[in-house]
């Protein structure tokens, strides 16, 4: 039974070590996956910027209109004051006058309240377009580095997976099948070392009875009563020497 464990142990470090190579590359493709999301983002607010800024530019030319007609009106009325004949008729263009400056002094406000916005929306525009070219340079490149790292990792996990085949027939079928099965259900983890009669792989106590069986290298294999994973006292390697 201790060559049993023995290779219980070679196999399961191979198949934490396939894991591991999962699980790399489910995180480098999540990390993909979210600068991919990031990236989609910021071109939808580099889009709506854009939209803004474009409104605002209209409203600028909508204000500059508003200046011209008011100067136009100004520059007519002044000329009407040399065909004045009452002071009825001074008030009225006068008036007329004051109302136009009114309106062309309010556009100019206007304009240069848009064009401090514009400016302002223009500098968010242009950061957002260097940190979406930056993500973009790195999605494109991470991208690239995927296929690569994909081919290394199906190598890696393919050669693992030959070494698990080549050992594997050293032990019982129906063991293996147990060790599978109970690693199937346990996060990778089939065989579980026991330290001061708790189990490492739940760590909780086991009994007594079951931790002395082990200690005294019972030829049958001891399981955990709580999470079911195979057990043994000390590494295999140590029950070599024994």
């Amino acid at each position: 039974m201790i060559e049993t464990l023995k290779v219980l142990e070679e196999i399961q470090r191979i198949d934490l070590e396939i894991k591991a190579i999962e699980e790399q590359e489910k995180e480098f493709v999540a990390n993909l996956d979210q600068l991919g999301t990031e990236l989609k983002e910021e071109n939808a607010a580099i889009e709506a910027l854009g939209a803004e800024a474009g409104g605002l530019a209209a409203q600028i030319k909508e204000a500059e209109e508003r200046i011209r007609e008011s100067g136009e009106r100004v520059s007519k009325d002044e000329k009407r004051l040399n065909s004045v004949k009452n002071d009825r008729e001074l008030n009225a263009i006068t008036k007329e006058i004051n109302g136009a400056n009114k309106s062309r002094k309010q556009g100019e406000q206007e304009k240069n309240q848009l064009a401090a916005r514009v400016s302002e929306k223009e500098g968010a525009l242009n950061a957002k377009k260097e940190s979406a070219a930056q993500k973009q340079a790195d999605f494109d490149r991470l991208s690239a580095e995927l296929v690569e790292k994909r081919n290394a990792w199906k190598e890696a996990a393919q050669s693992k997976l030959k070494s698990k085949d080549d050992i594997k027939s050293k032990i019982r079928p129906d063991i293996l099948r147990k060790y599978e099965m109970i690693r199937s259900k346990r996060g990778g983890l089939g065989l579980a070392q026991v330290k001061n009669e708790i189990c490492q792989g739940c760590f909780t106590h086991i009994p007594p009875q079951v931790y002395i069986m082990l200690k005294r290298g019972t030829e049958e294999l001891q399981s955990c009563p709580h999470c079911h994973r195979l057990l043994y006292a000390e590494t295999p390697r140590e029950l070599e020497a024994v």
